[in-house]
């Protein structure tokens, strides 16, 4: 980073000529925030391609749809540089963003529900193995489980060692005492924000298969179907016969959701990238970037690919973007770290130099910026609109809170098989943060899980899947 952008941050930080120093900041960041998009898109777009090419015979047609909508708007807009309605264009970019994000999240959501059937399928699968059950020692195999815990300093890796264990070992204890435990995690947020709180019960609840968005159905009739159908099944009574068909529904759900989340997740990328050039490119060039990066390059390889999709043949891209690609190596480390010494400083700006941006005119640069260092950032499904939240938790808020979870998961096991209600709070301690207070409580957690499982073939599952996690 040059020094003289390292003076204007520092002059910044001190309150020194901020209506010389701020528009230098935002012409900067404006050429960097653009290399970075630049780059990082044809990098994702030539990997994307690859990807269609081995199998978007398998995407939904929605999926292809927004794919076929994307590289419209490389070709129009990036390419072609037809900017008549850029306005437009930027609203259209931000309604394909919403879309995804509103189809990633019923995915995500279908993912938790077929992991807990995923869960109980492990643990019904044994009744029908023709192989002798293994008798397993409690008090060994125990021992076992607390080696593998242990056997690090790192109280990091011990706690998610703990929660990956007792997320597969035979729940047994009550649900008062499973309720405990959930209220007790809650507590963790007293005096934090809002939002921080708001995470975790979205999490909670989906992890409980407590979230049903109105979308779900029609959206993905498919997958709908397939959970209704494992659903209304008795686990402990079910024959062989129809334990495999629904076997198979489930393996023929993970497919698709695997598949689905895939595509909706590299989309995401790209439409990020492709929304944060348009909505930067008013502003770049005012200022000379250290970064250097031949448009002439990045042209080249994005209209490669663009042509590649938009083709009929789907042939691989040319190999001289081989050596275009080399011409990029170590662009994007450099802006990240000039990302990394500019980001207080925007902060600052947002929060104490309003009236003089407006008094400037240059208030919507700011926005712009903004929103754009949103697009770039590691939160592929970050919402643009949320404002930060300043109310922070209360203890009525988590005892509300706590009562109403209480209460959904009450009438969600009062509904269900047994072992699907075991295998939600399987799934729910296996999330949440660790609950125990030294290894003495995690030796008599996990001895009395083995002790009390009295289904022979749960615990062979559960030992198995175990196993395979200390050898892993």
């Amino acid at each position: 980073m040059k020094t003289s952008l390292t003076e204007v941050c520092n002059q910044i930080k001190k309150g020194k000529y901020p209506e010389e120093n701020i528009p230098k900041l935002f012409n900067y960041l404006a050429n960097q925030y653009n290399t970075y998009a630049r780059v990082n898109l044809v990098m994702h777009y030539e990997t994307f391609y690859e990807s269609y090419l081995e199998d978007h015979e398998n995407w939904s047609e929605e999926a292809q749809d927004i794919v076929s909508k994307i590289n419209r708007i490389i070709h129009d807009n990036l390419l072609l540089n037809n900017n008549a309605e850029k306005e437009k264009i930027i609203i259209e970019v931000d309604e394909l963003r919403k879309e995804i994000m509103k189809r990633m999240n019923y995915l995500s959501i279908y993912l938790d529900i077929f992991q807990i059937y995923e869960y109980v399928f492990n643990r019904t699968e044994y009744r029908f193995k023709q192989d002798e059950i293994m008798i397993v020692e409690n008090d060994d195999f125990a021992r076992k489980i607390l080696r593998y815990i242990f056997d690090t300093e790192d109280n990091v890796v011990i706690n998610a060692k703990i929660m990956e264990t007792i997320g597969q070992l035979p729940v047994r204890i009550t649900k008062q005492r499973f309720f405990t435990i959930l209220r007790e995690s809650l507590q963790n947020y007293l005096g934090r924000e809002r939002s921080t709180l708001n995470t975790f019960l979205y999490m909670l609840r989906t992890n409980a298969m407590l979230i049903s968005e109105e979308g779900m159905k029609n959206d993905y009739p498919r997958l709908w179907e397939q959970k209704e159908a494992l659903a209304g099944l008795k686990y402990n009574e079910i024959s062989e016969e129809k334990f495999l068909e629904a076997e198979k529904v489930l393996r023929q759900a993970a497919a698709f959701l695997n598949i689905e989340s895939s595509v909706y997740y590299s989309l995401q990328e790209i439409i990020n990238e492709v929304y944060a050039i348009l909505l930067i490119s008013t502003y770049v060039g005012i200022a000379e970037t250290d970064t250097p990066v031949s448009e002439e390059t990045i042209h080249t390889i994005l209209s490669e690919i663009n042509t590649a999709f938009l083709s009929e043949d789907k042939a691989e891209p040319a190999k001289k973007l081989e050596t275009k690609f080399e011409e990029l190596e170590g662009i994007q480390e450099n802006v990240v770290y000039t990302f990394i010494e500019t980001d207080d400083v925007l902060n600052e700006v947002d929060k104490n130099y309003r009236k003089l941006t407006e008094s400037l005119m240059i208030d919507p640069f700011l926005n712009v910026l903004l929103r754009t260092r949103k697009l770039l950032s590691d939160s592929l499904f970050i919402d643009l609109e949320e404002e930060a939240a300043d109310s922070k938790v209360s203890e009525s808020l988590i005892e509300s809170e706590a009562e109403k979870i209480e209460e959904d998961m009450m009438a969600l096991f009062a509904s269900h098989d047994r072992m699907i209600a075991r295998a939600v709070m399987a799934n729910t301690l296996g999330n949440v943060p660790v609950f125990f207070k030294n290894r003495t409580e995690v030796m008599n957690y996990v001895r009395y899980s083995l002790e009390h499982c009295k289904d022979p073939y749960e615990k062979a599952a559960c030992v198995e899947i175990i196993n395979k996690l200390i050898i892993e």
